[in-house]
C-alpha cells in the first residue's frame, strides 16, 4: 500500500476531526487541543532512509536505533578532531548537514542546545534555552531539520543550519515526556506519559499532531521505525507496533494486567525486534517484527547494536558479540572493567566507552583492540530511568565519531591522509660527451696478378722431299 505523506496524513485526520466534531471549529479543538506556534514552514524533501547512513540522527545512529553505520572514512585508528567544554552534563549528540547538535543541562533545571561546526568544533548557532522543568531533552534530525522535545513536552523544529525556530508544539495531554524523538519522511515520533501512556506522531512540516495512540505508559522508550511501523517498549515489558500512517496498532505484546513507569528504547533489524525490560529475567527479549510473537532472549544493559550476523551487546561491564543465527558467544570483551557506553558499530570496528575515560576500537569479527584513546573524563552509562541529566552515548556520522564525557565533547576522525616528504631537487651536471675518435681505414693491398707464362707455339715440321 502506498505511503500517505505528511501533508495528505494532516489532511485526512483534520477532515475525520471535523466530521467527527462539527461543532468544532478548528483542527486543533478537534484533535486533543495540540498548541502550536508556526514560524516558518521548510520545503527541505525528507531524507530517504538510504541517505541517513552516513548521518547520525537519532539516538543510536538511526531511526531502527540499530547504533550501526557504513563509513568508509572513519576506520581506527582515530586522532582527536576537537574537543569542546560548555559546562554541564551532555546528551547523545547529533551528527547532520555539517553540525553537531548537543543538549547540555542547566545548573538550576531545563537545558539549552548548541550547534556546533562539524570541521572546528567551533559553536555555529546557540545557546537556546530550552527550557522544561527537569534537565532532560532529547533531539532528532530528518530533512534539514533538527526536532527538540523537553521534558515539559515541547516539541520545536529548527533550522539546521542558520538555528531559526521554524515551529513549536505544547503536546497534549500529558506531563512528562522523557522519550527522544525519532523522526523520518514526514513525521516526528515521540512519547509521553504521566496519566497512562501516549505516543504521538507530528507533521513535520508545521508541528501539527496528526495522530496519537494510548500506551502502558510512554516512559523513556525512543520509537522505532520500520518500513511498515513504528514500534514503542515499557516496562513489562509491554510492547507495541503501530502502523506508521494512522493511529492503528498492528500487535502488543505483553503480560495482562502489568504495567508501570519506565522503559527503553527499542531496536529493529531484520525482522527481529530487540527490546529490554529491568524487571525481566533475562533482560532482554526478542519478538518476531511482524506478529509480535516471542522467538529469543538475550542479557543487556544498555541498547544493543546489531550489525551483519551479529548482536553486541553491553552486560554489566563485559560487552559481548553473539551471533544472530546460533546464538552463540562469538567473543567478550571485559576493557579495563569499567565499559558503560551502549555500543555502536562503524563498519567492522565496535566502539565501546568506560567511566575510567578509555574509549576502545574493537575488531567486530574478533574483538581484538584496534585502538585505544584516553577521552579526559568519564564516560558515563546512558540514565533510561531518571532525569537528572539527559540521555547520553556515542554517536557517528559523517565521517566523525562524536563522544560525551561528562562535560566534555570530544570528536575523532581519521588521520589527514600524510603529505610525502619531497625529495631534494640536484641539478645535474651534464656530462660531456666524448668525440669518437676516427679509426683510420686501412688501404686495401692490391694483391699482384702473376702474368701468365707464354706457352710457346710449337713449329711446323718440315717435310722431307
Amino acid at each position: 500500500m502506498p505511503r500517505l505523506s505528511a501533508a495528505v496524513a494532516t489532511a485526512i485526520v483534520m477532515l475525520l476531526a471535523l466530521i467527527a466534531h462539527p461543532g468544532t471549529s478548528s483542527f486543533a479543538q478537534a484533535v486533543a487541543s495540540a498548541t502550536t506556534t508556526l514560524t516558518a514552514v521548510p520545503t527541505a524533501t525528507a531524507t530517504p532512509i538510504a541517505g541517513q547512513n552516513t548521518q547520525a540522527v537519532a539516538y543510536q545512529i538511526n531511526p531502527a536505533h540499530t547504533g550501526a553505520a557504513q563509513l568508509p572514512s572513519l576506520v581506527a585508528p582515530l586522532v582527536q578532531k576537537w574537543a569542546f567544554s560548555p559546562g554541564g552534563a551532555l546528551s547523545y549528540p547529533i551528527v547532520a548537514q555539517g553540525r553537531v547538535f548537543v543538549s547540555v543541562a542547566n545548573p538550576t533545571s531545563g537545558t539549552r542546545l548548541y550547534a556546533l561546526d562539524e570541521n572546528t568544533g567551533q559553536v555555529s548557532w546557540g545557546p537556546t534555552e530550552l527550557g522544561g522543568t527537569y534537565w532532560w531533552s532529547a533531539s532528532a534530525f530528518d530533512a534539514g531539520q533538527l526536532f527538540v522535545v523537553n521534558y515539559s513536552g515541547l516539541l520545536r523544529a529548527f533550522d539546521a543550519q542558520g538555528g531559526t525556530l521554524l515551529w513549536s508544539t505544547q503536546l497534549p495531554g500529558q506531563s512528562s515526556f522523557t522519550s527522544p524523538p525519532t523522526a523520518l519522511q514526514g513525521t516526528v515520533f515521540v512519547g509521553g506519559a504521566g496519566s497512562g501512556g501516549t505516543l504521538y506522531a507530528v507533521s513535520e512540516m508545521n508541528g501539527a499532531v496528526l495522530w496519537t495512540a494510548a500506551v502502558l505508559n510512554g516512559d523513556a522508550s525512543s520509537p522505532a521505525l520500520s518500513d511498515d511501523g513504528v514500534f514503542v517498549s515499557y516496562t513489562c515489558p509491554n510492547v507495541y507496533k503501530f502502523d506508521r500512517s494512522l493511529a492503528t496498532a498492528l500487535w502488543h505484546f505483553g503480560p495482562s494486567g502489568c504495567s508501570g513507569g519506565g522503559g527503553r528504547t527499542p531496536v529493529y533489524y531484520q525482522g527481529r525486534l530487540y527490546v529490554r525490560d529491568a524487571t525481566s529475567k533475562p533482560s532482554g527479549s526478542v519478538l518476531d517484527s511482524q506478529t509480535g510473537a516471542l522467538v529469543g532472549s538475550y542479557s543487556a544493559g544498555p541498547a544493543p547494536a546489531v550489525a551483519g550476523s551479529q548482536r553486541y551487546a553491553l552486560t554489566g561491564q563485559t560487552l559481548s558479540a553473539v551471533d544472530l543465527q546460533t546464538g552463540a558467544t562469538v567473543w567478550t570483551f571485559g576493557g579495563d572493567g569499567t565499559l558503560s557506553s551502549a555500543p555502536i558499530v562503524v563498519n567492522q570496528q565496535v566502539y565501546v566507552g568506560a567511566t575510567s575515560g578509555n574509549l576502545y576500537a574493537l575488531d567486530a569479527n574478533t574483538g581484538r583492540i584496534v585502538w585505544t584513546t584516553a577521552v579526559g573524563s568519564g564516560i558515563p552509562a546512558p540514565d533510561e530511568q531518571n532525569v537528572s541529566q539527559p540521555l547520553t552515548g556515542l554517536n557517528a556520522g559523517d565521517g566523525l565519531l562524536v563522544v560525551p564525557a561528562g562535560n566534555l565533547l570530544v570528536a575523532y576522525a581519521a588521520p589527514p591522509p600524510s603529505t610525502p616528504t619531497p625529495l631534494p631537487t640536484f641539478t645535474s651536471t651534464p656530462t660531456a660527451t666524448a668525440t669518437p675518435s676516427i679509426t683510420p681505414t686501412s688501404t686495401p693491398s692490391v694483391a699482384p696478378t702473376s702474368t701468365p707464362t707464354a706457352t710457346r707455339t710449337p713449329h711446323a715440321s718440315k717435310g722431307h722431299h
